[in-house]
């Protein structure tokens, strides 16, 4: 019994962990806002570093024993479906431009990113590629971080992350953009895209998770 709760104790300490890890590529934009440390020194020092670690999570566990495995495993379905969340969002944007007739550009945060990242100019082909890499880096990894405290997914819990993750980007944007808190664009078209990418990837942890579990049945004696 000591045991088991040993090592459920051991679990929570490595999602917590995990959890921080994820956490720093969107730390590192309220450090350029609220903090005297700019992207140019949170990316190559911190956030990089932490991708590093979890990519090594990631592996290492995949053949470990089941709590190690069960580990890796949230890690890399929440990158998944944070990967196709991201896109989803990224999609979902110029469609709502469109449709309502606004004319914000739904990417002129990734070669800002970028610029912040590489000092180079926002027209630069490698600040455009870092701040794509930086934004694409941020939905997934805040797709791990749903997966390792809700790995059961559903779309009232990925809605209720993404308009949170709105909520933090309406207190930072207007720093980092020079946009009105009050912009009908700027919120109709953060809510209704963080809404599609909170359906998608808490559907989708849903769905892996429904997997899961008919595959233990399946496999059970």
């Amino acid at each position: 019994m000591k045991t088991d709760l040993a090592r459920a104790a051991l679990g929570r300490r490595e999602a917590a962990l995990a959890f921080v890890l994820a956490g720093t590529s969107g730390a590192g934009i309220v450090a350029q806002v609220v903090s005297p440390i700019p992207m140019s020194l949170s990316a190559p020092f911190v956030v990089l570093p932490s991708a590093a670690l979890l990519a090594l999570a990631m592996l290492a566990g995949r053949g470990r024993l089941l709590g190690a495995h069960l580990f890796a495993d949230r890690l890399v379905v929440g990158l998944q479906w944070g990967l196709v969340a991201t896109a989803a969002y990224d999609l979902a944007r110029p469609l709502v431009i469109a449709l309502f007739g606004f004319s914000l550009n739904p990417y002129v945060a990734m070669p800002l990113f970028g610029h912040l990242i590489t000092g180079r100019p926002t027209t630069d082909g490698l600040a455009i590629a870092a701040g794509w890499a930086y934004h694409t880096w941020n939905g997934v990894t805040f797709g791990m971080m749903l997966a390792l405290v809700r790995p059961g997914g559903g779309w009232q819990a990925g809605v209720a992350w993404g308009l949170g993750l709105q909520a933090l980007m309406l207190a930072l944007y207007p720093h980092l953009l020079a946009v009105r808190v009050d912009d009908p664009e700027f919120l109709v078209t953060g809510i209704l895209g963080h809404t599609v990418w909170g359906i998608v990837l808490g559907e989708g942890l849903a769905h892996q998770a429904r997997r899961s579990r008919e595959a233990g049945r399946a496999g059970a004696p």
